[in-house]
């Protein structure tokens, strides 16, 4: 055919198209006029009513007008809640989009506040975006700028200032966090996400908010006050911290940021975002390193109270910890990267002997000295679409975690350590040449693959009723390689390592879940319930089965609502843990009755909540006030190497949290109370929580006295509380009368009688056990210590100057956590930092 009639033939094909394409666009002007129509002369539901129909068909360039009309027939109908969500559809679809001057009053205040992030939505609640009042339990919503004027360090400190039951704790190994009285050795009981993405490690459980999470690159922090395993499982016992990112268009280029302060500590900062149409581009890294502070502790304030010395505080190890990551949408598909490298020194050797060590006598494993060591990989793809009232989206994540677990023993020499520690004769008799120089290694490389498929389905959206249903399902695989368990001696001499130890620690677990959550709303009130559904096969053939519902009913105004809440957790004891218990077996030999003992169980809790909170009660005021009560079961405690289900707890408290946000002034007050009712340890009960202040509070007060200079400061009290821990001396004299007693005893049995001088010593070393276990358990009271913090930030153009002051007062401090003493804590810490944006 010739060219010439192709071309002309296809002009002729496509003017029918053209021309109808062109009569749907009218068409589709003609509705939309319409509605204005209706709108500009009070017809405000038939307007809503037209526009909801036909919505979904808009096309695209009309969406953002219409977006505009919904929100404003919304507020003209005193639907304040419907009209952000339009608003935040408008912000959505245009993240430029401004207001003027002939919009009304409440819709240019609406559109600001969103943007200011003061009405934001979360995510995290319902697996779905919702205001603070439509979630099912108490949330706590951390802002960027909330973040900045705190002049916290870490996440750790932001956590502690601003969310209502969150109390710092030193557990002596990692940077650590409670919820409501809840902890344990490392941070497992709270899971930590990233956009959604549990960061989280699957063999130990942990995800330290420490210095290798930087906040530089955070918008919000979205965090949920209590059970989550409705939604995800595991791990979510107590809260859920979800870190939201910043969008590239919200950067709109790049900044850097750098500082330096006392002790040795430096850090950097660099983040650059772009939006390109329908590309969102944000690439960010951080790093930090702090030498420490030295701090002399006397005898009377360590586990071996013949040994003093001085301390390193805040020491980060002999690597600075660093976060890196990029974060990729386009259109509907996203892509995120994350990784971390953390490294922690702790003050004092390791739990019960918590004494004075130089981390740097003893000898490198792969590059590292003493320290609680991770180096973790996330990454995660992920794809949604929506089909008329169905969105379906999917997710493909891979993890991967490089951990080591290097701890000083003692430093000084211990009575019974070799009968204490779980090793062959041979290494036994080994260690009793020597004096010191004590440190276990535990190391591994983890590897996770996860999917997951989400649905939503709206079944009834009109004036009076609105409904949602969220499903899904969820698989992942774990593996551990590389294992390895090792003893040193003599600062830098390894014992000979058994040769099936490595095979004892590798393994693989699977995972998978199926849940169900249902919203509907009709009127002012609000149905928030959900079951979950976790299946999982352990590396030694158990199996854990486990139910997790949530049912929530709350009561919406438009300046206050109500919520009460119900919910059960739980969480499986880590990898880890079960692991080093198995290995403790193979060591021991231990009988039937020993190895029942050591096998764990998950954690449990059930929650009760009932929350009042008031939004925009006069301009700028917001408060809340929770009143909760946990039924904590099967608590995992470590008693010297091994891990045992050993507590129980039930603790109620009230919470409180206020803000107040007016032109040049933000005020924010969190406090809580908290009471154990019941507290049981190892078969001991006791009339309260341990490392738990009954009374806590933390406020923040910022103010700009210019347009360029702002003041803030963070003033933060926490009333006394009570530690134990074991006297591992006592402990270790307990073994060694135990083993004589052992022997002792058989050669009764072999020859049917014992010597006067036998007898008498047998009757001595029952004397000793007995004196010994007296005193097995030590209490001690925790004083009250009061921190104020100090800082500034000056604004130049593009050029930032920050100055920060941490315990201003240089209030010398210690405070506890689990299976470990009073660990002192940082003194008078600053930090200069200068910022700049291209």
């Amino acid at each position: 055919m010739n060219p010439r009639n192709t071309i002309i033939a296809l002009l002729l094909c496509c003017c029918p198209i053209c021309a109808s394409a062109q009569t749907g666009g009218d068409n589709y002007r003609d509705i939309y006029n319409e509605a204005e129509q209706k709108y500009n002369i009070g017809q405000l539901e038939q307007a809503e009513e037209l526009l909801q129909h036909h919505i979904k068909t808009l096309p695209i360039e009309m969406r953002q007008s219409a977006y505009r009309l919904l929100a404003l027939c919304y507020l003209g109908m005193d639907r304040d809640t419907e009209a952000q969500d339009y608003v935040r559809l408008l912000l959505d679809n245009n993240p430029y989009y401004s207001t003027t001057l002939d919009d009304p009053q409440r819709f240019i205040d609406m559109v600001e506040d969103i943007k200011a992030g003061n009405t934001a939505t979360i995510t995290t609640a319902s697996s779905q975006a919702e205001t603070l009042q439509e979630v099912p339990v108490p949330t706590t919503l951390i802002t960027e700028e909330m973040i900045r004027v705190s002049g916290a360090r870490n996440l750790q400190e932001v956590l502690a200032i601003y969310v209502p039951g969150m109390i710092p704790i030193d557990c002596n190994d990692d940077i650590n966090i409670s919820m409501r009285g809840i902890y344990s050795n490392s941070q497992e009981k709270i899971l930590f996400m990233l956009n959604g993405h549990r960061l989280n490690s699957y063999c130990t459980n942990t995800a330290a908010p420490d210095f290798s999470i930087s906040l530089e690159k955070l918008k919000q922090i979205e965090v949920l006050r209590g059970p989550a395993s409705s939604l995800y499982g595991g791990v979510s016992l107590t809260a859920v911290v979800n870190l939201i990112t910043k969008q590239g268009a919200e950067v709109d280029g790049l900044k850097v940021r750098a500082g330096i302060g006392n002790y040795g500590q430096y850090r950097g900062d660099a983040i650059f975002g772009k939006r390109y149409f329908d590309l969102d581009l944000l690439v960010w890294g951080s790093f930090h390193m702090a030498k420490g502070e030295q701090r002399f502790v006397g005898k009377e304030d360590t586990g071996l109270k013949q040994y003093e010395g001085d301390v390193t505080i805040g020491r980060v190890g002999n690597k600075p910890n660093y976060d890196i990551g990029a974060s990729i949408k386009y259109k509907k598909l996203q892509f995120l990267y994350n990784g971390q490298f953390s490294q922690i020194q702790a003050p004092m050797t390791m739990t019960h002997t918590f004494s004075p060590y130089d981390a740097d006598k003893y000898k490198t494993f792969n590059g590292i000295r003493p320290s609680h060591t991770s180096f973790s990989h996330h990454a995660h793809v992920s794809l949604g679409q929506q089909f008329g009232d169905f969105y379906l989206k999917g997710d493909f994540a891979y993890d991967n975690n490089d951990l080591t677990h290097y701890q000083v023993i003692t430093e000084a020499p211990l009575p019974g350590l070799s009968t204490i520690l779980p090793l062959p004769e041979h290494s036994k008799s080994l260690l009793e040449n020597h004096t010191g120089g004590f440190a276990r290694y535990i190391s591994g490389q983890e590897h996770t693959f996860s999917t997951k498929l989400q649905g939503d389905w709206s079944y009834i959206n009109n004036g009076t009723h609105k409904g949602l249903l969220t499903f899904g399902a969820e698989y992942s695989y774990f593996q551990l390689d590389d294992a390895r368990y090792a003893f040193t001696y003599d600062f830098q001499n390894t014992l000979p390592e058994t040769a099936n130890i490595s095979e004892v620690g590798k393994g693989h677990e699977n995972n998978a879940n199926v849940y169900a959550q249902l919203k509907h709303q009709w009127g002012p009130f609000i149905l928030n319930a959900g079951l979950r559904f976790d299946y999982k096969a352990r590396y030694d053939t158990t199996y854990i089965r486990e139910f997790s519902p949530r049912v929530a009913l709350i009561f919406v105004q438009p300046k206050w609502n109500v919520k009460l809440s119900y919910s059960k957790a739980f969480t499986d004891a880590p990898y880890l843990y079960r692991k080093t218990n198995q290995f403790l077996l193979a060591m021991l030999g231990a009988t039937g009755r020993e190895q029942l003992l050591l096998g764990l169980s998950p954690e449990t809790m059930h929650s009760w909540q009932l929350t009042l909170a008031g939004t925009q009660l006069v301009k700028g005021l917001n408060l809340e006030l929770n009143a909760f009560y946990n039924q904590m079961r099967d608590m995992i405690y470590m008693s010297v190497l091994e891990h045992y289900n050993m507590g129980n707890s039930n603790i109620y408290g009230i919470e409180f949290a206020g803000s107040y946000d007016h032109r040049n002034f933000y005020a924010h007050l969190s406090a809580s109370w908290m009471k154990a009712t019941r507290y049981e340890m190892d078969s001991d009960s006791y009339d309260r929580a341990f490392n738990m202040p009954r009374f806590s509070a933390n406020a923040v007060l910022a103010w700009k006295p210019t347009s360029r200079l702002q003041l803030h400061t963070r003033l933060a009290f926490y009333a006394k509380q009570r530690t134990n821990y074991i006297n591992i001396i006592n402990y270790g004299t307990m073994e060694n009368a135990n083993n004589m007693i052992n022997k002792l005893e058989t050669k009764l049995k072999e020859k049917g009688e014992l010597t006067r001088e036998e007898q008498i010593t047998y009757a001595k070393l029952q004397e000793v056990i007995h004196d010994a276990s007296q005193e097995l358990l030590v209490s001690k009271e925790v004083p009250p210590y009061f921190i104020w913090d100090l800082g500034a930030r000056y604004q130049i153009g593009k050029l930032e100057l920050s100055f920060n002051v941490n315990n201003l007062l240089n209030r010398q401090y210690s405070i506890s956590g689990a299976c470990t003493g009073l660990i002192p804590q940082r003194g008078r810490w600053f930090l200069f930092d200068v910022a700049y944006k291209f």
